[in-house]
This record gives structure tokens, sequence and C-alpha cells, in this order.
């Protein structure tokens, strides 16, 4: 919201402008208000930073939106499943927000349950008070939202586990495409450096050729004898060429 100071306030207010930015994540701008060469005051404009701090919460809020919209839509259908998506909210709502958990849950279930019965979801609300609710763990919110390993890659949802690949087995298969990703990292700057792959390399070299072997000599005698190239048809054929005396 923008508000008018005055000019003596001007100054404080500008200097505390980074370092309330900072805790809050909220930056404010400070404008001079003039009339021709007179300072009326100062102008505070409040603007959410970049990169403030992290929200577990909202940060599955919005990869459990992901994955409604990867398979309903915009808004879920009246299925017997649309309520399992309430009940996840209000576990994850009643955790981080205690008491007043219950708007938020009737907030978002209007938005992306509309179909719902009002009743249907104040039930699940009361039932989620009436016990001690621990936070849920990745792999049991996978669980309850049936979400595969394949599902979760496809829209990179990393805050909720899988119900099919367990978190160990997920941990090793990430090592090894990170590894994957290192190796061809690597391979791209080698090729841009000049270097040559292996397979060309191995399919010109002469351990793989092997031209003495036309002549039907050793490679040390061949390397004796500077090393001479038979044709190729001869390579291609096998046969032995004879070296001029």
């Amino acid at each position: 919201m923008d508000r008018l100071v005055g000019a003596d306030e001007g100054a404080p207010l500008a200097q505390r402008a980074e370092k309330s930015g900072r805790s809050d994540a909220v930056a404010r701008d400070i404008t001079a208000i003039k009339i021709g060469d007179c300072l009326l005051g100062y102008k505070a404009v409040q603007r959410r930073m970049r990169g403030g701090r992290w929200n577990h919460f909202r940060g599955r809020i919005r990869e459990i939106e992901k994955l409604i919209r990867h398979r309903h839509g915009e808004i879920v259908p009246e299925a017997d499943d649309a309520l399992i998506y309430v009940e996840v909210i209000a576990s994850l709502a009643f955790v981080e927000f205690k008491e007043e958990f219950v708007e938020v849950v009737l907030g978002w279930a209007a938005r992306w349950v509309p179909r719902a019965g009002k009743a249907a979801i104040e039930e699940i609300i009361y039932e989620r008070t009436k016990v001690r609710f621990s936070p849920l763990s990745a792999d049991a919110l996978g669980h309850a939202l049936h979400l595969s390993y394949a599902e979760r890659c496809a829209l990179d949802i990393r805050t909720i586990g899988a119900f099919d690949v367990p978190k160990a087995k997920r941990a090793k298969l990430q090592k090894a495409k990170r590894r994957q990703r290192e190796q061809s990292r690597k391979e791209k700057q080698r090729r841009a450096a000049g270097a040559v792959a292996r397979a060309d390399y191995l399919a010109n070299s002469l351990s793989q050729s092997r031209p003495w072997e036309a002549f039907g000599i050793s490679r040390r005698t061949w390397e004796r004898r500077g090393r001479p190239m038979p044709e190729r048809e001869a390579i291609l054929d096998g046969g032995s060429v004879q070296l001029a005396a």
C-alpha cells in the first residue's frame, strides 16, 4: 500500500527499508515527492522481494495444485477421490496454522473443489481437529495422493514422495541421474576442446584395423618395414599382400 511520509521521516525510513526487506522478504521503494524545488515528503511502496525464504507448506500446496491441473484441469470434478485432496490440505494446514486452519481449508476447497458439499468438507475439518496430527512425511503424502514415480518426475515434484518407489531408491535414482548429467556435461566440454570421441578413436586405431595382418606379418615387423598401408580391399577381404623385395 502506498503512503506519504514527511521529509523528516524519509531518511530514517530509507535506511530501514533494506533491513526490513531482508527480515520479512519485503522491500520498500522510496520516492521523493516534489513540487518544483519544494520537497513535500517521501512515498514508500512495499513490494515482494525475489528469492524470499522458502516456505515448505506453500511449496507443497503449489505442487499439489500442479498435480490437480495435470490430472483434472482447473477444478477437481465431482468424484469419490475429490475429497482426498481436501483431506491432505486439511492435514498440512492444521500443522501450519493450528486453529486458524479452518479458513485456509474452506478457501482452498472453494477454489479447487467447488463441487464438493460444504457438509463433507466441514466433516473433514472436524475430524482433523479431533486427533493430534503430526506433519506428513513425503512418502505418506505420496501414498495419500497416489502419486507414481513417473508422474512425479514428469511434473518435477520434489516435496512429495511416490507410492511405488521408496525414498531410499529415489535417492539412488537421483544420484544416477546427477552422475549422467555430469558425464554429459564433461563430454560436451571435451568435444568443444577438440577431443575425439572414444568410438571414433577406436574405429581409426591400429589395434582395431590391424593392417599388418593383411601382409601376413607381425606388428613389430610391419613397423620395422616403415608401416606400409595395404589397399582397403585387402583389409576387407582378409587376404595377404606380399611386399616387394
